[in-house]
């Protein structure tokens, strides 16, 4: 029967653990150093598939803020645009009164 990785020490896996090994022809402190190690493994095993979640959710957030940061630059450009041609107009507006009051100062 294959050996349960990660059994904590004390639990059922754990001390079937140490049964398949006596079983299996193994010295009684033989199978309690393999149990141990076979739990050891398991706990590496899921610390890494920890570790591997943790870095996709790394990488989620990552691309994330990258989104935000790109909308956020796409509606501060479209807010610079919107401010150039509201200057521009002003600068036309400004420019005919002035020719407008040259004209008046021409007549006098």
């Amino acid at each position: 029967m294959p050996l349960i990785k990660g059994a904590r020490p004390g639990s059922s896996g754990f001390k079937s653990n140490i049964r398949s090994e006596i079983s299996a022809g193994k010295a009684p402190r033989q199978a309690v150093a393999i149990a141990y190690s076979e739990a050891r493994r398991g706990k590496k095993h899921n610390s890494s598939g920890d570790s591997h979640m943790k870095k996709e959710h790394e990488k989620k957030e990552h691309h994330k803020k990258e989104h935000h940061k790109h909308e956020d630059h796409k509606h501060m450009h479209h807010h610079h645009k919107e401010m150039h041609k509201h200057h521009m107009k002003e600068l036309k507006h400004h420019e005919k009164m002035m020719k407008h009051h040259e004209g008046n100062c021409k007549k006098k």
